[in-house]
């Protein structure tokens, strides 16, 4: 920086076009005062126009390549999807123009439910505290200001989560189609998620046990590692499982032949491909609702092999162990519901008895 005349100059590269300016303030009055001052407000000038203003959907562009190198495929692809979602909602803007109150306003104005847009929130914050850190944008106010809408979450039953032994027959009883009967006895007998038995192999079946090493990603269709350090595990191959996989080697084999391909799938599509979730996920919620009047998931028939395990007597621990997560609310909450169950079964029993006279 130098003075020449009343002015305190600099030369300053901008960064729109790479060429050189010279940019300056004018001294407001006389001394080293008056000097500092100005070489002050010069050395903000500079700041502003030294940094690039992006928009939001470059921004956007950015953040996703980044985290592309440490995220799984379904994890970014969540993320851009969120993300491009919000952007719908503001519209595109400079990054340095988007204000708390500016994002709340817009959210607001979009007429969605608050959970979504609680969500869209979380993805957003994260989003920003990146762009922060990256010096992207000036301040971290955007994270700090924005909260949560108000939500009441539709309290749902711990029964809702899993389903008792006549709606398990009901629902089977209705499987008019081979293929997704003996995925949904699998899935009931096994406790595995969905993703982690569309991605067996038939190596991964043998002796007594099943080896849950790896998950199948629906949305970017491909094999990725396990959920979870805890969910590689050894699943134990009981009777009643072992009659249903060995159904499902018989089906396979048949397919196979009828289809003419060769695979090393556990249980493969009738192209020999991987079975299609999205296919099996809206056959179950179909038939659920319309034989037991409420939809169920593929989660749901995990959730009933803890329930039935519970039931069985089996402790907490070596479930969880099975279903392959060492810490789990909802398993705790199934678990100690069916205790209660047992215990109030048990005391009902006492009550009727007739021990004297």
């Amino acid at each position: 920086m130098w003075i020449y005349k009343d002015m305190v100059q600099e030369r300053v590269k901008m960064p729109e076009t790479g060429l050189t300016k010279i940019v300056s303030v004018k001294i407001k009055g006389k001394g080293i005062k008056a000097e500092n001052e100005a070489f002050k407000r010069l050395t903000d000038k500079i700041e502003k126009i030294a940094f690039k203003r992006l928009m939001f959907s470059e921004a956007i562009t950015l953040y996703i390549t980044d985290i592309s190198k440490s995220l799984k495929p379904s994890s970014v692809r969540k993320a851009r999807i969120s993300l491009h979602s919000i952007l719908e909602i503001t519209g595109d803007a400079y990054l340095d123009n988007m204000t708390a109150g500016f994002v709340r306003k817009k959210f607001i104005a979009s007429g969605r439910e608050n959970r979504t847009l609680n969500g869209y929130l979380k993805i957003f914050k994260t989003f920003w505290l990146w762009c922060y850190r990256n010096d992207l944008v000036h301040s971290r106010d955007v994270f700090d200001k924005l909260t949560p809408f108000q939500d009441t979450p539709k309290k749902e039953r711990i029964q809702d989560k899993f389903l008792e032994t006549d709606e398990m027959n009901r629902l089977l009883d209705a499987m008019h189609e081979e293929r997704w009967k003996l995925v949904t006895k699998a899935l009931l007998l096994s406790g595995l998620r969905i993703g982690e038995f569309i991605a067996l192999d038939k190596n991964d079946v043998r002796g007594d046990y099943i080896h849950v090493t790896k998950t199948y990603d629906a949305n970017n269709k491909i094999i990725t590692s396990a959920k979870t350090f805890d969910s590689k595990r050894d699943v134990f191959i009981q009777k009643e499982l072992r009659e249903v996989l060995d159904e499902i080697a018989k089906y396979t084999k048949w397919q196979a032949q009828v289809c003419g391909y060769e695979t090393i799938i556990f249980f493969p599509d009738v192209d020999g491909d991987r079975l299609k979730y999205y296919a099996y996920r809206n056959y179950l919620s179909y038939l659920s609702q319309k034989v037991l009047h409420r939809t169920i998931s593929a989660h749901t028939l995990r959730h009933s092999h803890c329930s039935m395990l519970a039931l069985a007597g089996v402790p907490l621990e070596q479930i969880s162990q099975r279903l392959g997560h060492s810490d789990s609310r909802i398993t705790k909450e199934i678990y100690l519901h069916r205790m209660q169950e047992l215990k109030n079964r048990e005391n009902a029993r006492l009550d009727a008895l007739h021990l004297i006279g």
